[in-house]
């Protein structure tokens, strides 16, 4: 399966084009990451999360991609304020090679959640924390 929607996802997000990154989704597309607890669904509500974190990162650099099928892993660097964050994406394509899934991990764990923090005061949203044991 071509990953052409794949590609041009993220060249909108490195360009931090947010209207780029509108027709590579399906309108059942279903976003797992570390800015909030719960799944974001639905084409409209997953833009708006990808918008606003266009508009807080600095940087948007991808190092690799890989390919099965309609499955696509993407290991990309990102920066916002000095802080440099390593991420990946798991993203599942639907039959017309739409993003129909995406899965994101963040790490350093101190890092990401400074990055949800700086994302959630911008966005307007209850940031979370990071709490020793």
């Amino acid at each position: 399966m071509s990953t052409a929607h794949v590609d041009a996802y993220f060249l909108a997000l490195s360009n931090k084009d947010s209207l780029g990154i509108v027709p590579h989704l399906s309108e059942r597309v279903v976003l797992l990451g570390p800015i909030f607890p719960e799944p974001t669904e639905g084409k409209e509500a997953v833009v708006e999360v990808l918008s606003g974190f266009v508009r807080t990162i600095d940087t948007l650099e991808v190092n690799l991609r890989l390919a099965s099928s309609q499955d696509v892993a993407v290991f990309f660097t990102f920066t916002c304020n000095g802080i440099s964050v390593k991420g990946n994406e798991h993203l599942h394509l639907d039959e017309n090679g739409l993003i129909d899934s995406i899965e994101v991990a963040w790490r350093p764990l101190p890092s990401a959640v400074l990055i949800q923090e700086i994302f959630a005061a911008r966005l307007g949203f209850q940031p979370m924390r990071l709490v020793p044991a």
